[in-house]
């Protein structure tokens, strides 16, 4: 079994680090499909962009996804449409144009990325659940998209909806397409230490470097800053479970139910071999009891060639943020908190984005907005998601996820957790995630140290691969 996600098994485009001082229009930080996706937009402007990733882009997030292009999401317009059916109607327009969007740029560009256009369903096996399903059916028919009753064949189901022109990919194939395509304006391996700004620029530290520019653009996955937005009291992290399978045929359809456990499917083949790719159950990560029983019980499914996790932003009115950090400022920007369906999102926003940094009008500016007004949903989920918060930071202080082959002590005066590998090695690191003091839990599967609270993930030895966090948690 390979515990690891099952897109990561290509050879990478290699990117240069940035080693010196430069001066740029744009500075984009994230180098996922949002962060690609706005360099892309920007390349035929007059705008001098450049991008930065501490590690190697495509590699957080992005290759973690199932990789499903669809706007037939579970739940979100049923969430949305609670507080607003026009904002439901306008979130589902622009999924539907950026699952559009993204085949276009896969298919007007040639890229090899094993795109297969495929019908998605959402179904359930809950009689709970019928009457959501049907109400579903009116909106998406209300709202002109050609969806039918049926059943999911080889699921347990009462019923299901289906819709087309939505697609599979393979997402780091199509990254590195990218990446091969626009390396000249890409750094990888490079961090983002710091940012100031002074006389109308941001001055921004890297590998002990300063990036001069008039914008930057925040494309990662939680970003590190607190105070703006006050964007981890705005959301909490889900983690899911999900397994890759090979099986002899695929089929060319796309899954997901509205019930719990959650289950979502789809197909892959590479012209060698056929894959299921599995995703079961998923978690508030303030919730998670015991990680090593949760992808034992995924395992049960099906006996898994590949294993993973898998960390998403869950929004308290469930729109993402994309747009102005400042309400007034078109030069400080981010994108983040895609609910689970990153890739519509990630292509969106980078439109939105260069949109706003370009002075171009763009019909859904005012819908993503991270100063969006106040809804019905935010009320309802705001004490849920401040509730999660404490939970989480209170389980990860206690250090209470199930796992008991760490050691907890002091050294030196400093806290650290200790782990000891099958062949005798400890593995010493600080046990506190540097964002905001959350004590960490060992993924023994996936041999990382995560964080409970905002998802920040290190390496078995401390280094930093995915934040909020901004610093490693190395032992020295």
């Amino acid at each position: 079994m390979k515990k690891t996600s099952i897109w990561t098994n290509i050879k990478d485009i290699d990117c240069k680090m940035l080693d010196k001082d430069i001066e740029v229009d744009v500075l984009i930080v994230g180098g996922g499909i949002t962060g690609l996706s706005t360099l892309l937009e920007l390349q035929n402007s007059n705008l001098k962009t450049i991008l930065v990733e501490r590690n190697i882009c495509g590699h957080g997030v992005t290759s973690r996804s199932t990789a499903k292009i669809t706007y037939l999401q579970e739940q979100i317009y049923m969430n949305t449409r609670k507080s607003s059916y026009d904002k439901a109607s306008q979130y589902l327009k622009s999924q539907i144009e950026a699952a559009s969007r993204l085949k276009d740029i896969i298919t007007k560009n040639h890229i090899d990325c094993d795109l297969k256009e495929v019908s998605s369903y959402i179904f359930t096996n809950d009689e709970k659940n019928v009457a959501k399903l049907e109400s579903e059916y009116d909106f998406l028919t209300n709202n002109h998209v050609n969806v039918e009753k049926t059943k999911l064949k080889g699921v347990n189901n009462i019923l299901a909806l289906k819709v087309d022109n939505t697609y599979t990919f393979h997402p780091l194939k199509y990254i590195n397409y990218l990446k091969n395509l626009m390396k000249d304006f890409i750094y990888e391996n490079s961090k983002v230490e710091a940012i100031d700004k002074k006389d109308g620029y941001y001055y921004s530290r890297v590998n002990g470097h300063i990036i001069k520019s008039k914008y930057v653009v925040f494309a990662t996955h939680y970003p590190y800053f607190l105070i703006p937005l006050l964007f981890p009291f705005k959301n909490h992290v889900e983690t899911s479970y999900i397994g890759a399978k090979e099986v002899k045929n695929t089929q060319d359809i796309s899954a997901i139910n509205i019930d719990k456990p959650c289950i979502s499917m789809r197909y892959y083949g590479d012209g060698k071999k056929n894959y299921l790719i599995y995703l079961f159950q998923s978690f508030s990560s303030c919730n998670i009891k015991s990680i090593h029983d949760n992808f034992d019980e995924l395992n049960r499914k099906y006996h898994f060639y590949y294993i993973w996790s898998n960390k998403d932003i869950i929004t308290n009115d469930y729109i993402p943020y994309i747009g102005r950090v400042y309400k007034d400022d078109d030069t400080f920007l981010l994108a983040c908190g895609y609910n689970t369906w990153g890739f519509t999102n990630g292509c969106l926003a980078g439109k939105i984005l260069s949109d706003i940094i370009t002075k171009k009008d763009n019909p859904y500016i005012d819908l993503f907005s991270p100063h969006r007004n106040i809804n019905l949903n935010k009320i309802l989920r705001l004490p849920i998601d401040l509730g999660c918060s404490v939970k989480a930071i209170l389980k990860s202080t206690k250090n209470n996820v199930n796992n008991m082959s760490i050691i907890y002590k002091k050294i030196d005066g400093k806290n650290v957790a200790i782990y000891k590998d099958k062949k005798g090695k400890e593995h010493i690191v600080l046990n506190k995630c540097p964002h905001m003091k959350c004590g960490l839990v060992f993924n023994e599967v996936e041999e990382t140290w995560d964080c409970l609270c905002h998802g920040s993930r290190f390496t078995i030895d401390g280094k930093c691969i995915e934040g909020p966090s901004n610093y490693d948690i190395s032992f020295k």
